[in-house]
């Protein structure tokens, strides 16, 4: 026991007389010019040493500096590029005699950080960067002339003193490296970019580091207050990270950050990020939340995925998904607007590619489920998307719009009122309409020259405009300003629509093409359903082909060209009895009155027209409608842009049956009656041409008349060649009578 006592106090004895002869015997403030000599070299920046370097001996041995500058070279806005209050750090010297680097807290204090980009690009960076170049450079050399000095050198030694070497060599991987942490205080960072005009500062940055080793889990703890020019934000947080010895595994568990935003409009109080644990190839649970406003909307957002990386970092996937989210806000269209997503999402880093899926995706009554996929490779990304909804409501999502008291709801009620005003206007005065849509822009479609997609949506049930929809299927491709409808088709009121579009918006004015086709449409309840007319039905058969230049509404109907061909069957025309109001003809012809019909319809067997589109009025000249009793024809305008039309329809009898209504009306066989249609699309007015009634009625007694004082003339066969060329000459004389 007592030797053991000896020798614990030479061991304590040697100790105390190393210290004191550290103390007395080394002057740390000696290494200040080797310190400034190799950080010249180094970094390519002077340093200044004000405050005095120091022993440290709890509770380790190590030395603090004091007040310490590196300085920026003339030209920059700052003289340091640098500042410090005091850098403390120190080492455990009995774990060196185990090959154990211990360090103790590395402290830092009141750092002051500039950093500057000029308007030529130059940075104080840069001289670091390229002293740290050159001296790796110079390194590389050295190292080599030293390989070749120890090679040869060891061609002359022996053997056991080459192992040796090599011993000692592989040696050096044997140490182990421990921290106990590091500390930053109140440190500031400031970056200026001259060239894009931005300035970033950090102030109050606090930074603690708890012991770190391999292998074994240390904790982080960090705050901050930045603004970047107008922009002002924070960030706190908190985590626990495990490095293996090769640098190869990587751990975290119970990250926790929060942080704020605020720039103008947008004021985000409070992000919230956790991640219980991460580990790679293995899923790990994410929380975000987001609290705050945006341009006068208040947003409240919660997220929780399962996140898994590979070990690679090759790919990330964000698995079970789940957003809900509530904005509201007195100019939203809807108030509030209640957002949920289930889905998940993969991104390949290497190949640039992402993958989302969506189980569900709702915005207040809408619901949507589909999948996306886009490819960040080239220069535009590609999207394509497939998307599904089981109903969709457009009428009853305007009516809840136009039932919220926003801004928006003024605006659009202003603009109504406003519309209604020009087309009153309109009717009277077509320069001032013309002198609005001029004032008119196009829309701005610029964006789709940066656009890569490919999109198809389905919906079950679409009621839109009160027109009520089945098996909605809608694919479109936007291609670097080339819009195209590839496929629009639908089941709708018995029958079926197939439509397709282009659109190139790659001139400051689109133009566009359509194709559209509608086959067996009941046409009776979908007019009614979407214009609340009441003017025909049957069977329906349209075909359009459209162009066109220009989106502005008013400019788009003027310049809208091309042939649309109606084809109805077994219908009615309502408003109208064209059998009465033949008899009505005869009786006044007579000089008679019959009693009224209250029923207002005629049925036709077949209804054809091809219609011609050009500078806002379509015309047609073989507006026909067939019935065995019946022959119509028709020609005449209707202009689309005021919305009026102007027809005259010539009917005649032409069967020797009984009419629609039962009542016999041969005696009205050959008869012609005019009957002119004109006024608005919503309140026509439907009425007997008299004039040329009258003028058919005499022309038809003038033309039996001569026929007879003809056959009475010549005598002989009547249908014989000469008679019939004296009755086309008289008739022809007859028909320049009654022009």
């Amino acid at each position: 026991m007592k030797k053991v006592l000896i020798f614990l106090s030479i061991a304590i004895v040697a100790i105390v007389v190393a210290v004191l002869a550290l103390i007395f015997l080394v002057n740390p403030n000696q290494f200040k010019p080797l310190i400034i000599e190799q950080t010249k070299t180094q970094t390519g920046f002077d340093l200044v040493i004000d405050g005095d370097i120091e022993w440290s001996f709890f509770p380790h041995i190590g030395f603090t500096i004091g007040k310490t500058k590196l300085l920026n070279p003339n030209g920059f806005k700052r003289a340091e590029i640098v500042k410090i209050d005091s850098v403390g750090l120190d080492i455990s010297v009995l774990p060196l005699l185990e090959k154990r680097l211990e360090i103790g807290n590395i402290s830092l204090n009141s750092a002051d950080i500039f950093l500057q980009t000029k308007k030529d690009g130059s940075s104080n960076i840069d001289i670091a960067a390229q002293s740290i170049k050159e001296n790796t450079a110079e390194g590389d050399i050295a190292q080599k002339e030293t390989e070749v000095a120890v090679n040869a050198e060891a061609k002359s030694v022996e053997v056991p003193k080459s192992g040796s070497v090599e011993k000692s060599s592989s040696s050096a991987s044997e140490w182990q490296l421990t921290l106990e942490g590091i500390t930053v205080n109140n440190a500031t960072l400031a970056m200026i970019d001259e060239q894009k005009g931005s300035e970033i500062s950090l102030s109050n940055v606090n930074f603690s580091l708890s012991k770190f080793a391999f292998d074994e889990w240390s904790q982080v703890e960090f705050s901050l207050i930045g603004r970047n020019n107008q922009q002002a934000f924070s960030a706190a947080g908190k985590t626990e990270f495990k490095i293996s010895q090769n640098l190869k595994n990587y751990e975290l568990r119970n990250l926790d950050t929060q942080a704020s935003f605020k720039d103008g409009a947008t004021d985000i109080k409070a992000v919230s990020l956790q991640l219980a644990t991460f580990k790679f190839d293995q899923s790990n649970d994410l929380k975000l939340a987001v609290q705050g406003q945006v341009s006068g909307m208040n947003i409240d957002m919660t997220h929780s995925a399962k996140l898994m990386v590979n070990k690679a970092m090759s790919v990330v996937r964000l698995n079970d998904m789940n957003l809900k989210a509530k904005v509201n806000g007195k100019d939203l269209p809807l108030n509030p607007i209640n957002i949920g997503m289930l889905s998940s999402l993969t991104f390949d880093l290497n190949k640039q590619d992402l993958d989302l899926t969506l189980d569900k995706f709702t915005v207040n009554e809408l619901a949507f489920d589909g999948s996306s996929q886009v490819s960040l490779a080239s220069s535009i990304p590609k999207i394509v998307f497939n998307l599904h909804s089981a109903e969709i409501n457009v009428d009853a999502l305007l009516k809840q719009m136009e039932q919220q008291p926003t801004k928006s709801a003024v605006t659009s009620t202003a603009t109504k009122v406003a519309a209604t005003t020009n087309a009153a206007t309109t009717n009277t005065a077509p320069t001032v309409k013309a002198s609005t849509a001029t004032a008119q822009s196009e829309p701005d479609l610029s964006a789709t020259k940066t656009l890569d997609v490919t999109g198809k949506i389905t919906i079950d049930k679409l009621v839109a405009n009160n027109a009520k929809l089945q098996n909605v299927v809608t694919q479109f491709k936007v291609n670097r300003g080339v819009i195209d409808l590839q496929r629009f088709a639908a089941n709708l009121y018995d029958g079926s629509i197939l439509a397709t579009a282009h659109i190139d918006a790659r001139k400051s004015v689109a133009n566009y093409k359509i194709h559209n086709e509608i086959k067996g449409v009941q046409v009776r309840p979908l007019l009614t359903d979407i214009a609340d007319m009441d003017i025909v039905s049957g069977t329906g058969n349209v075909t359009a082909d459209l162009t066109g230049k220009s989106l502005i509404p008013a400019t788009l109907k003027k310049n809208l060209a091309g042939v649309l061909k109606i084809n109805f069957q077994d219908g009615s025309l309502y408003g109208v009895n064209l059998p009465y109001e033949f008899r009505s003809a005869k009786a006044k012809l007579k000089g008679e009155t019959i009693a009224a019909d209250n029923v207002k319809k005629t049925d036709f067997s077949a209804l054809t027209a091809t219609m011609k589109l050009s500078k806002g009025v379509m015309t047609t000249n073989n507006f026909a409608m067939q019935s065995p009793l019946l022959r119509v024809l028709g020609d005449g305008k209707a202009d689309y842009v005021h919305e009026t039309l102007d027809f005259l329809v010539k009917t005649s009898i032409v069967g020797t049956m009984k009419g629609q209504d039962g009542k016999d009306l041969n005696d009205l066989k050959n008869l012609t009656i005019p009957v002119r249609v004109k006024g608005s699309w919503a309140t026509p007015s439907i009425s007997v041409d008299m004039k040329s009634l009258f003028n058919s009625q005499s022309k038809q007694k003038a033309q039996k008349e001569i026929d007879k004082g003809i056959d009475k003339l010549l005598g002989g066969d009547k249908d014989s060649d000469k008679n019939k060329d004296v009755k086309k000459a008289a008739g022809d004389l007859l028909n320049s009578l009654f022009k």
